[in-house]
């Protein structure tokens, strides 16, 4: 029987092409490489992703207006229920102060902003020469930005212009992966990193926000403050203009959630980005062992089939949540499989 790939040996793997002649396959990465990258690109992913939570929040309390303070401390609280976070004592301080404070600049959170952008670095300090100049200059910029002297002062005049530096800086930076390195190991694992971390954080925020918004008292919410409120569980994402294009009128719910977890061709949908994370696993594999077997490729496969062929019945016969967990504890097995089978040796 096939084994697992073991892609971290010294030697050279060799190959024989149609020819008959033996042909040097592509040198595996080192397992301390791989896992730099790979955890670079999450941290980054994540940064970016919490820059994004806390935008939009902050934006959606000034559109809909004058809110219950119960009700708003729920909607800040959501953010750290999204992050796995443990509820948040602001104490005399104003709970939305308090978030984005703990969320941004709290060196002691390890899913704040200031923490995944320090993390991202170390990690790419460690493999310069596995990445291109460009890619360090900005992960180097967007990092230094968070560190300067006056970053207190310029949070408190304008945090929105500082989660939009950091969400534009991890687009950039994504944007240079794909145009300034090769397209082999070390690429297929920025991918897999940035879209196993995608799909995490996209499946949460959906639990979190259908949670609470489809809670008895919220149903009975005005029209439009409604549809406020789904397009902001889409910004969350990344979204709202691609969702417009497809559905246009009111924000059904469920439509919201179909969106996000079956749209084949949408880069931010569960289904496109676990299809992604399949071929990174499987390009990696191919590229090192093509006749093994991968538990992490298994995995997302089996994932990834589920989600093709799901439909809204069998999603509401099953309940969202148990839907969305069920997601969740796949990708959690793949990811501790990548780990298992690539970082350590």
């Amino acid at each position: 029987m096939s084994q697992a790939p073991t892609p971290f040996s010294s030697a050279a793997v060799r190959n024989t092409s149609a020819t008959g002649f033996a042909s040097p396959r592509a040198r595996p990465m080192l397992a301390r490489d791989a896992d730099s990258m790979y955890w670079m690109t999450r941290y980054i992913e994540r940064a970016e992703h919490v820059a994004r939570l806390l935008l939009v929040n902050s934006n959606l309390l000034i559109d809909v207006g004058d809110l219950a303070p119960a009700m708003q401390a729920m909607q800040w609280q959501s953010l750290l229920t999204v992050l796995r976070l443990p509820p948040l004592d602001a104490g005399n301080a104003p709970i939305s102060t308090a978030v984005a404070q703990h969320l941004t600049l709290d060196a002691a959170n390890p899913n704040s902003i200031l923490r995944c952008l320090t993390s991202a670095r170390e990690n790419a300090r460690g493999i310069r020469e596995n990445i291109s100049a460009e890619m360090w200059e900005t992960l180097n910029t967007l990092h230094w930005s968070l560190r300067s002297d006056d970053l207190a002062a310029r949070f408190e005049d304008s945090p929105d212009d500082l989660w939009r530096a950091v969400i534009n800086g991890s687009m950039l930076f994504q944007g240079l992966t794909d145009q300034t390195l090769p397209h082999d190991q070390r690429w297929m694992f920025t991918q897999l990193a940035k879209y196993l971390e995608r799909v995490d954080v996209t499946c949460r925020v959906l639990e979190t926000k259908f949670a609470i918004l489809q809670s008895a008292e919220n149903l009975m919410m005005e029209g439009t403050i409604r549809n406020i409120h789904w397009m902001a569980v889409l910004r969350s994402c990344g979204s709202i203009e691609a969702y417009r294009r497809n559905h246009v009128g009111d924000m059904d719910p469920m439509r919201v959630a179909l969106f996000l977890l079956l749209e084949k061709d949408f880069p931010r949908s569960v289904r496109f980005s676990i299809s992604a994370a399949r071929a990174a696993i499987a390009g990696i594999r191919g590229g090192i062992d093509p006749t093994g077997i991968d538990p992490a490729e298994r995995i997302l496969s089996r994932l990834d089939a589920q989600l093709e062929y799901a439909e809204m019945a069998e999603i509401l016969s099953e309940g969202l949540a148990n839907f969305l967990r069920r997601i969740q504890a796949g990708v959690y097995e793949a990811t501790s499989a990548v780990q298992k089978v690539y970082f350590l040796h």
